[in-house]
């Protein structure tokens, strides 16, 4: 009898272990799977993060390639202008010498 007893002592106690290392599996399932979800939406996160860098490097390229072209077109336009300012200083002084020749 006490044969009996140890037996189905021993019994019960491995079916608890059995129970309690199943509910450890459950929870390490749980665990497990929510990490899985953190790191797919880290992941996510990350690929998104590059595409706008990616973008925003596409625009500053582009923008850098516009201010280029603008400070070209600048340097075309400031010799232009002192081309202008030239010209206007010699026809304003040959006006003025005309005047002072009709007035004499």
């Amino acid at each position: 009898m006490f044969k009996a007893f140890l037996f189905a002592l021993m019994l019960l106690l491995t079916m608890a272990n059995n129970v309690a290392f199943a509910r450890n599996i459950g929870a390490e399932q749980r665990a497990a799977s929510s990490a899985r979800d953190d790191y797919n939406q880290a992941k996510s996160d990350a690929a998104n993060n590059l595409q706008s860098i990616s973008a925003q490097e596409k625009r500053v390229a582009d923008e850098q390639a516009h201010l280029k072209q603008l400070q070209d077109t600048q340097t075309v336009v400031d010799t232009r202008l002192e081309k202008a300012k030239a010209d206007l200083a010699f026809k304003e002084k040959a006006l003025e010498t005309a005047w002072e020749e009709r007035n004499k």
